[in-house]
């Protein structure tokens, strides 16, 4: 059969990076790292280890027609990674990269940067806790809300007048604020803490930032009623403390104030969860596809959960069969091919994988479609 180079060939799309690399970097540090290895119940369903989320319309509409796949995946071709030959061939996980540096690099090139991942946490949480000084010196958290402005990303708060926190900020601007949105799934939970300190905005400034607000997250009501004394401030953001990542990728980093300024949130974050409700809920075959072509030889997924989407790939949680009949937890890394940069490149990204993976375990070529040469038109 052709390489996997040749058949992404036909959908004019860009070499790809090697993927079974890329998921040998991730199970070889996953493995050797206790902390990456967990043991869940085998008897458990693929439904109960991620809760599952709504809003998949969008989703739906542009992957409908497109059949989930049944078959088992077969390996890509790629320089460097072992082969089995016949139709039970799989991914095998072996990993060029001889050093933990090397498997690190790897996967950095994978994922978005730690500052544009911190971006788009900020982005899809709209809420999180601003801890502020007390008059006593001792740190103070609460619930705070906040837009992104539009134009210049700026992170804009909206504060009571007479809140403790807004007391305390008057007296002492420097916060931080926590941000780690509720709708990721189980097991990822990125994070990030904005440090730096507070701004408050000028009467005009502050009216537009209201209208931003009250259309974000409506007037609210009781304690946390939008009211005409708010105050608005916005985040002078001095440093950013990121936490997120999986497999051989975790991350526990510090962004400066310029790496996060010139960051944008990632363009898929709005669409991630549609995505992956989807992927794990209708086209489960496929996850657990990619799941197998992360595996090395005779590695064979229990269960598997797609976690996250971005621009440039996405994550998938492996559950294998490990000894003493306990299982063992992976989380590995698939990258796209090319860059998705709105829900439809997305899902056509997802869509032509799922169909290389088909087609090299079916061992499928495709039949030349004949060119008709147009007769030559003879002067008379």
């Amino acid at each position: 059969t052709g390489s996997l180079h040749a058949r992404l060939a036909r959908f004019s799309l860009p070499t790809p990076p090697a993927i079974t690399m890329v998921a040998a970097a991730c199970f070889a540090a996953a493995t050797s790292r206790a902390a990456t290895a967990a043991v869940v119940d085998r008897h458990h369903t693929p439904a109960t280890h991620l809760r599952h989320h709504g809003g998949v319309g969008s989703f739906r509409n542009v992957a409908a027609a497109v059949p989930s796949t049944s078959a088992r995946v077969m390996a890509p071709h790629h320089g460097g990674v072992k082969q089995r030959s016949g139709t039970t061939q799989r991914a095998a996980a072996v990993a060029e990269a001889t050093s933990r540096s090397e498997t690190s690099a790897l996967s950095d090139s994978l994922r978005p940067s730690s500052a544009s991942c911190a971006r788009t946490l900020v982005a899809i949480a709209n809420t999180g806790t601003i801890s502020s000084v007390c008059d006593d010196g001792i740190a103070l958290g609460t619930f705070a809300s906040y837009v992104v402005q539009d134009k210049t990303g700026d992170v804009v708060l909206r504060m009571r007048r007479d809140a403790m926190h807004t007391a305390n900020i008057q007296r002492d601007a420097r916060c931080s604020l926590y941000v780690q949105p509720a709708s990721q799934p189980p097991g990822v939970l990125s994070r990030a803490t904005l440090i730096g300190s507070l701004e408050l905005l000028n009467d005009d400034a502050s009216a537009a930032a209201a209208s931003q607000y009250n259309a974000v997250h409506g007037e609210n009501v009781g304690v946390d009623a939008a009211g005409d004394a708010d105050n608005y401030y916005r985040f002078l953001v001095d440093r950013v403390f990121y936490v997120g990542g999986l497999g051989s990728d975790k991350r526990a980093e510090v962004v400066s104030a310029a790496d996060f300024a010139d960051a944008v949130a990632d363009p898929l974050c709005m669409d991630a969860l549609s995505i992956v409700d989807t992927m794990n809920n209708e086209r489960y075959e496929d996850v657990l596809n990619f799941a197998r072509a992360s595996l090395p030889d005779q590695g064979e997924p229990a269960e598997a959960r797609m976690l996250w989407v971005d621009t440039l790939g996405f994550d998938v949680r492996v559950i294998t069969g490990g000894s003493g009949g306990r299982d063992q937890v992976l989380d590995v890394r698939l990258p796209f091919s090319a860059r998705a940069h709105n829900l439809q490149e997305a899902v056509s990204s997802l869509t032509m994988l799922a169909q290389v993976i088909w087609e090299e375990e079916k061992q499928y070529t495709p039949t030349p479609v004949p060119r008709k040469v147009p007769e030559e038109v003879v002067e008379g």
